[in-house]
This record gives structure tokens, C-alpha cells and sequence, in this order.
């Protein structure tokens, strides 16, 4: 049993350069968000998004159920020429089935990342991605900033994310992704809600 704890322990630490220690700092409390946020059954919020497309910008709401398991549904609420469309992603789909009219807003990397997928590769992201860079930030130090992207990559190289959150609750606050250092999506997180799993004892509250 021990081998077993160590080589899961061994696993979590090789996906994050943030090695994890005690007491209030950054490093530990970015393995304390992946451990809360791959023990939930899902969450809600509010998203305000802002993607840029070659020399084309957008800005539009999006009210997001993201589910572990079963169906996201990400419905456009703003501006009110989109409000309505809907999209639903089963896990392990990339194919993006809109209700309503169609809408293509273009890709923001070579990996296929558009700005109504973002959310799911985001908790792509927190749940397995490499975690460069962890840090406070925000007025005294209230917000956890992480930053994942590739191991392989330089500082401002590939596709980054750096997400933040916030320090007391763990409540996903923003996003911004950027590629070759060049920003491409920032989101804005309102009325985050989560919910646990029908095993944990707690039920979801709003963390927003």
C-alpha cells in the first residue's frame, strides 16, 4: 500500500514544477485546488469571455454547467444577436453541436481551442496540466495565480493559461490564454457555484 500511495504522490508531482510544502504557500494551495477541483461533480457560473481572432475581437456572455461526467452546456446569454445558442459537449468530444443558428468564431491555437471550448480545456488545465508558475497576487494576497503550460515550452511559448483563484473559497475567478505571448481569451468567472460528488458529505455552495 505504501508503494502505491508514493508512486500517486510521485505522478501528481510530475505534473506541476510547484513542489508541494506546508503552511500558506503558493505551491501547496495550487495542489490543493487540482485535489478539490477533480473531486467535483461539476459547477456553474456566469462567464464573461473576450477572444481575439486575427484582427477581430469578441465579447460575449456564456452561462456554463460544466459536468465531470454526462453533458456540458454552454448557452450564450450576451450579446442579444447570440443569445440562445447553445453548445453541448459530451466528454471526450471536440465536436462542438450548436442548438439554434451556427457560430464560428475561429480557432485561437493550432491545437483546435476556440472561445466556446474554452472551458472545458480550461478544467483540461486544472485537473492535469503542468503547473509552471503558482503565486499570490490580488489585494493582500487574496487570489492564487497558476500558470500551465507545456514542460517543454520557454516562458510566453505554446499555449498558456494562467488561471486565478480565489484564496479563501477556491472559486475559479479568471482565465487568460495566450499563445507565443500573444493574449488571445480572457474570462471573467460570476456566481461560481460547485457542486461534489454524491460521495462527499458536503453539498455545493456558491463560491462566487
Amino acid at each position: 500500500m505504501r508503494r502505491i500511495l508514493s508512486c500517486v504522490l510521485m505522478m501528481t508531482l510530475l505534473l506541476c514544477s510547484c513542489k508541494a510544502g506546508g503552511g500558506e504557500n503558493p505551491e501547496a494551495a495550487a495542489l490543493a485546488v487540482r485535489d478539490t477541483y477533480q473531486k467535483l461533480a461539476g459547477w456553474t457560473a456566469d462567464v464573461d469571455l473576450t477572444a481575439s481572432v486575427g484582427d477581430k475581437v469578441f465579447d460575449f456572455t456564456l452561462k456554463a454547467d460544466w459536468r465531470r461526467e454526462g453533458e456540458t452546456v454552454l448557452t450564450i446569454t450576451a450579446p442579444e444577436l447570440l443569445a440562445g445558442i447553445t453548445a453541448r459537449i459530451a466528454k471526450g468530444e471536440t465536436v462542438l453541436e450548436y442548438d439554434g443558428a451556427g457560430l464560428s468564431l475561429g480557432l485561437l491555437d493550432g491545437r483546435g481551442l476556440t472561445a466556446v471550448s474554452a472551458v472545458p480545456w480550461i478544467m483540461e488545465q486544472i485537473d492535469k496540466g503542468y503547473m509552471a508558475r503558482c503565486v499570490w497576487a490580488g489585494e493582500g494576497g487574496g487570489v492564487l495565480q497558476i500558470t500551465f503550460r507545456d514542460p517543454e515550452e520557454t516562458p510566453g511559448g505554446g499555449t498558456e493559461y494562467v488561471l486565478s483563484f480565489d484564496r479563501g473559497s477556491q472559486a475559479l475567478l479568471s482565465a487568460e490564454v495566450s499563445v507565443d505571448g500573444t493574449s488571445v481569451l480572457t474570462a471573467q468567472f460570476r456566481n461560481f457555484t460547485m457542486e461534489l460528488n454524491s460521495n462527499d458529505t458536503e453539498d455545493g455552495e456558491n463560491l462566487g
